[in-house]
C-alpha cells in the first residue's frame, strides 16, 4: 500500500514504526471488519476507531497491494495505521486459513 511495494511479507517492514503499532492495537482491540471483495481484485474493509474509517486496495497477481486510499485523509504517501489494521487483519485471516502441518510420530 502506498508507494512502496507492500506485501503481506514485508509490509512490517516498510510501515512506519508508530502507525504499525497503533494499527496493532486496532487489530488486537478487534476494531477491523473483515475485508469485502467489492469489484473483482478490489477490496475495503472498515476500522472502528473513534471513528469509522474505510480502507480500500486493490491486490496484484503477485500478492502487492495497490490503489489503496483511507478516508482518514493522514499523508497518503504513507501507510496509515488504518492500513496497517487491516493488513494485520488479513495476515492473521490467511494464517487462520493454511492447513496445520501434522507430524505422525
Amino acid at each position: 500500500m502506498g508507494h512502496a511495494s507492500i506485501t503481506l511479507e514485508n509490509f512490517r517492514d516498510e510501515i512506519e514504526e508508530r502507525n504499525l503499532e497503533r494499527g496493532w492495537f486496532y487489530f488486537q482491540k478487534g476494531w477491523v471488519r473483515k475485508p469485502k471483495e467489492i469489484l473483482p481484485g478490489y477490496f475495503e474493509s472498515v476500522v472502528q476507531e473513534v471513528s469509522a474509517y474505510a480502507v480500500s486496495w486493490s491486490m496484484e497477481e503477485d500478492g502487492v497491494f495497490a490503489d489503496d486510499f483511507c478516508t482518514c485523509n493522514e499523508n497518503q504517501s504513507a501507510i496509515c495505521r488504518h492500513k496497517a489494521a487491516v493488513l494485520f487483519r488479513i495476515e492473521n485471516e490467511r494464517a487462520s486459513s493454511e492447513p496445520q502441518n501434522e507430524h505422525i510420530i
